[in-house]
């Protein structure tokens, strides 16, 4: 039964990388396919799920599943509270806060809101003279439900309601997610489609939003205290990224992390970049988990990120 179940994981890993090889190709060419707006709802939320390189998506569970697969809220007991923090390169910040609670046996629901501050920015005037401060932010509010709907299969939905103001100008959207997840044994497979809403529109000029599909593996190989978990993503208008992660846990309360993002398109890559490491403490009470990217995507600079997590109500 075991070597069974094992070959299965093995056949779907490597099914999962040949998909990964052939629309890895694909993406090189369409990176330029397009513009979106509202680029900041790609950001990964949460230092665990940073820490494993944003490898998260068949592992989310949790408030923190209402950004990266709904369905995961299926597995939340009582309630819980995450709150998440880190700042960006220059004076930008990214602050995540979401709760969920569980309604019944099969069900539970989420509220998020996801803020990027873009800090403080001189405006000038046409004669090149400066002017008072600019305001500009991001910000994404979402209700979320995930249900068990039988046989190791979970569903997920998200609403969200989307803003960005700079200055003057404002632009708004509705967009949805939608989520599932299914468990066996030691294997979770997930799937995700994200952003798929309206256009923004600023001052006349429409732009899409960075609508994406996720798809996972995670695997616990060899005992339950380490998992290791595979993710491929495209985006509707751009390139494609393929993520890797592990956790290894010490008696269910220390937890270590490491994961590597890799970017098929990204011509000027660098020794580091895309490394992830992170690590986390498990209470009675919640968790603490940090995050430390020595090199980012879009910006050399290393960054920080902090979460925490509240629980109440526990069975």
């Amino acid at each position: 039964m075991r070597y069974r179940v094992l070959r299965r994981i093995i056949l779907g890993w490597i099914l999962l990388i040949i998909v990964v090889a052939l629309f890895g190709e694909v993406s090189v060419a369409a990176s330029d396919a397009g513009r979106t707006a509202a680029d900041f709802l790609s950001i990964g939320i949460g230092a665990k799920a940073a820490g494993m390189g944003g490898a998260y998506t068949a592992i989310s569970d949790g408030a923190s599943a209402s950004y990266w697969n709904p369905a995961g809220l299926a597995d939340v007991e009582g309630g819980e509270v995450v709150l998440g923090h880190f700042s960006w390169f220059q004076d930008i910040t990214l602050e995540h806060g979401a709760v969920a609670y569980q309604i019944s046996d099969r069900t539970a629901l989420a509220a998020s809101v996801t803020y990027l501050n873009y800090g403080q920015i001189n405006g000038y005037d046409v004669n090149g003279m400066t002017t008072d401060e600019i305001t500009a932010y991001d910000l994404c509010g979402a209700l979320s439900v995930g249900m068990s709907a039988g046989h190791n299969l979970s569903i997920g939905l998200s609403g969200k309601f989307i803003s960005q103001k700079l200055d003057d100008l404002n632009a708004s959207a509705f967009a949805v997610d939608l989520g599932l997840k299914y468990q066996i044994d030691r294997l979770t497979l997930a799937a995700v489609v994200a952003n798929v809403g309206s256009d923004m529109s600023f001052d006349g000029v429409k732009e899409r939003l960075p609508t994406t599909a996720r798809f996972g593996i995670a695997v616990y190989p060899f005992f339950e205290s380490f998992v290791t978990s595979l993710e491929f993503e495209k985006k509707a208008y751009g390139g494609a990224v393929v993520r890797n992660g592990f956790e290894v846990n010490f008696g269910d309360q220390y937890f270590l992390r490491t994961g590597y993002s890799y970017f098929p398109d990204q011509q000027d890559r660098s020794f580091g970049s895309g490394i992830s490491m992170g690590a986390g403490v498990q209470f009675a009470w919640g968790e603490i988990h940090y995050a430390f990217t020595p090199k980012e995507q879009y910006t050399p600079e290393t960054l920080h990120r902090l979460s925490l997590v509240l629980r109440f109500n526990q069975r």
